[in-house]
């Protein structure tokens, strides 16, 4: 079974879940390049159609336009981040108010409690694994039929009234962003740069991660077992058995329960490295959490969990703050502030060095006898390989990804002198040739 392709195919279609590295990475990460190579096909056919019968001139006034509506952009963001600072959530909201934005605003309990009006009525009966998750999570709710929305997958065909956790997740994913990036602006003695504070946010902000924390997230329940002592009479043993936060989906697809009993699998067998290195290494393990091959119904589970906490709490900030306390996602943030763990993505992190030191860069790839190997090429010389068990395409991401820390260690490359101001901004790819060897 975990020989089969992970990708989720379930009776409703879910978005692709996003690569979590940074956005200058995207095409360098995507599989060979293809997507990177279709996108500059694609920008320049627009390129070509949107300037015809357009002089330069006038091209260039509309260059001047595009950066003069940039920047009041951001001169309005920068105002409403102010008043956030100064007065909190009310006088932010007053801000966004005065300017409007298109939208009917209103205050923040508000919108609570019209969501809350559109909730369906409480259950007379509530599955059993609500209880378990209330524990798990340190917080009981008032109304649990949220708490049934955020576990309910969208295949779920045992009650037809309770919608799927789509919305919910959506919401959760905003708070979760909200609650990390007050957290990184204030960081003591950091004063993070906005690249700074990207980098740091993607890295706990992002599927893989948020995957991790709903495959570990467990309970403790003692169970008395009769047993027989040794003078055959039968006596009462406690024997404590583990209920998983991800067993509490509410789901009726066979698919989704094959996908979650191979990716624990996956997980019971990188749960110790990953952990090591959340708890005691210098380098964020970005190459172990992909190897989970999490599809994104984990970490959905967690968002949507998140957003149900915030509606039920009234919109209470602070509370939520401290479930992702009881979670686990703040403590790794903590950790990532206050020892300087390297978050940059691996494969960022090699690119860039091999542009400042203008070397050749390129990833090789060779299948054999149900096996994947990627090879990392500078200046035409193989520096380091990484082979691993062929799981279709997801398998090369992995091994490139894992060659890629193999090679930052071997080189040590801790710091490549990156100007983290830039890294929203697509950076070029180092040239290579475009041999690629795959043996089949």
């Amino acid at each position: 079974m975990l020989g089969k392709k992970w990708k989720p195919n379930y009776f409703t279609v879910e978005e692709v879940p996003a690569e979590s590295i940074s956005p200058m990475m995207e095409d360098i990460v995507m599989d060979g390049g293809d997507r990177a190579e279709q996108k500059k096909k694609q920008k320049k056919k627009s390129q070509q159609l949107s300037t015809k019968g357009i002089t330069s001139q006038d091209l260039k006034e509309l260059h001047l336009v595009a950066n003069s509506l940039l920047v009041l952009a951001d001169v309005v963001e920068s105002l409403i981040g102010a008043a956030y600072l100064h007065g909190g959530s009310p006088l932010g909201y007053e801000c966004i108010k005065f300017f409007g934005l298109g939208l009917k605003w209103e205050p923040v309990p508000v919108r609570v409690d019209q969501v809350l009006s559109r909730v369906g009525a409480e259950l007379d009966h509530y599955p059993s694994q609500l209880g378990d998750v209330e524990r798990m999570l340190g917080y009981t709710f008032q109304r649990k039929i949220l708490l049934i929305e955020a576990l309910t997958h969208a295949s779920y065909e045992q009650d037809s009234h309770t919608p799927s956790y789509e919305r919910m997740e959506f919401l959760g994913d905003s708070v979760l962003d909200m609650i990390v990036t007050d957290f990184l602006y204030h960081a003591p003695g950091k004063n993070y740069s906005p690249g700074h504070m990207h980098l740091r946010k993607s890295a706990l902000v992002n599927g893989h991660i948020l995957a991790y924390i709903c495959l570990k997230m467990s309970l403790g329940v003692d169970a008395f077992m009769p047993r027989p002592n040794a003078e055959g009479r039968i006596e009462e043993n406690v024997e404590t058995n583990q209920i998983y936060l991800w067993k509490c989906l509410l789901h009726s697809s066979p698919k989704i329960f094959e996908d979650q009993l191979n990716t624990f699998t996956r997980f019971r067998k990188r749960r110790a490295e990953i952990e090591e290195s959340l708890t005691t290494g210098t380098i964020f393990p970005w190459a172990s959490l992909t190897r989970l091959q999490a599809p994104k119904f984990f970490s959905d589970m967690v968002e949507s969990i998140i957003g149900a906490i915030f509606l039920d709490s009234q919109g209470n900030i602070p509370l939520v703050r401290q479930i992702l306390y009881n979670l686990g996602i703040m403590p790794i943030l903590e950790r990532v502030v206050s020892e300087d763990v390297d978050v940059l993505h691996p494969v960022s992190r090699l690119s860039l060095w091999a542009q400042k030191n203008d070397k050749t860069l390129e990833y090789t790839y060779i299948r054999e006898k149900g096996r994947i190997s990627c090879a990392i090429m500078v200046d035409e010389k193989e520096e380091v390989r990484v082979t691993d068990l062929w799981r279709g395409k997801v398998s090369q991401e992995e091994v490139r990804f894992a060659a890629a820390e193999q090679a930052i260690h071997a080189f040590k490359l801790r710091d490549v002198n990156v100007n983290y101001s830039l890294l929203k901004k697509k950076a070029p790819k180092p040239k290579k040739k475009k041999k690629k060897k795959e043996n089949k």
